[in-house]
């Protein structure tokens, strides 16, 4: 087996790409220092750094759950260590030829045993079903189920119920390659949002939660401007011709523009299910949410993180959403 197509856990090192270094493994998982994957990925420690970072602001992964400090030979304080979920989220990010080394090796790792049934087997589906969505994000990355050819039946069951969810799944793949088209929705609208009624709104959620007179509270003139950029036209047309693609940009506008002293993100997501339902499309036909609260906290958070140049595939996401739970 060449040195550099494989990580050897059992005598304590990670043998990569022809780079030996010495790892800690405990409770389960192997554990790195930043300086040890700077070394492992071959970029600056600052590099790792920025990267860490942004992994643990965007709660891609929990700082306190997957680092641990640990005394190490010749320190008179704690080094922090840090487990493989990081080294491997890191190894993702890294943009380096080590890096890249690091992206085929992995996948290729796991499309080996996803075929052979290595890690997908009985024992381990009974004992860690929370598992499941290390299972989903293999069948995203590999894009091909038919490769599960030969695993238990148990297994299959777990993929059968992950692909009934594979709208979702679709999306986001095509969010990935910038495939998201604006589907068709509904031309005819039930009813006008204005500056007064959606004031209305905003007073009626706050005597509901109790809030202080911050929230809802009118820096200037742009939460008017939001309102009103939902129905401007050009050409005697409308320039967001139907109701999801105006409840969208409600959506979009209210949470970017930031128009309040407080209460910005939770205004824009409650105007937006008012917008739905005042025009008779927030349920679907079976009377179900067509945006659920999960994902309604999604988009919004979604939206609050993206860059003004990400405005339009923003919309798309949420557009794609209320027309796939339309039917």
């Amino acid at each position: 087996m060449k040195a550099q197509k494989y990580i050897e856990n059992a005598k304590g090192h990670i043998v990569l790409y022809k780079n030996k270094i010495e790892v800690r493994l405990v409770e389960d998982t192997v554990w790195l220092t930043q300086k040890q994957m700077a070394d492992l990925f071959d970029t600056e420690r600052s590099v790792i750094t920025k990267h860490l970072k942004n992994i643990f602001n965007s709660n891609e992964l929990n700082e306190k759950s997957n680092v641990q400090k640990m005394h190490i030979a010749n320190s008179d304080k704690p080094v922090a260590f840090y487990n493989l979920d990081i080294i491997i989220s890191v190894g993702y990010r890294v943009n380096s030829l080590r890096g890249t080394q690091f992206r085929i090796w992995a996948t290729n790792v796991l499309r080996t045993h996803l075929v052979d049934g290595y890690t997908i087997n009985e024992k381990r589906l009974k004992a860690q079903q929370n598992k499941i969505t290390e299972l989903q994000n293999a069948l995203r990355l590999l894009g091909n189920v038919a490769l599960l050819e030969g695993v238990s039946d148990e297994a299959k069951g777990i993929v059968q119920i992950i692909s009934e969810y594979s709208r979702a799944l679709n999306i986001l793949d095509d969010y990935d390659h910038q495939r998201l088209a604006s589907p068709k929705g509904t031309k005819k609208s039930k009813f006008k949002l204005t500056h007064e009624e959606a004031r209305n709104i905003i007073e009626q959620m706050k005597k509901k939660f109790k809030d202080s007179a911050l929230v809802g509270q009118e820096k200037d003139k742009s939460f008017q401007g939001s309102i009103g950029a939902i129905y401007q036209t050009f050409d005697g047309k409308d320039v967001y011709p139907t109701t999801e693609d105006k409840a969208a940009h409600l959506l979009y506008f209210v949470t970017k523009n930031h128009s309040f002293v407080d209460g910005n993100k939770r205004i824009a997501a409650a105007l937006f299910i008012c917008f739905l339902q005042r025009n008779g499309i927030l349920l679907d036909k079976d009377g179900n949410k067509r945006i659920d609260d999960n994902a309604l906290v999604a988009l919004t958070l979604m939206i609050a993180a993206s860059k003004p140049a990400e405005k339009d595939i923003m919309i798309k996401v949420i557009l794609n959403l209320l027309m796939e739970n339309k039917r």
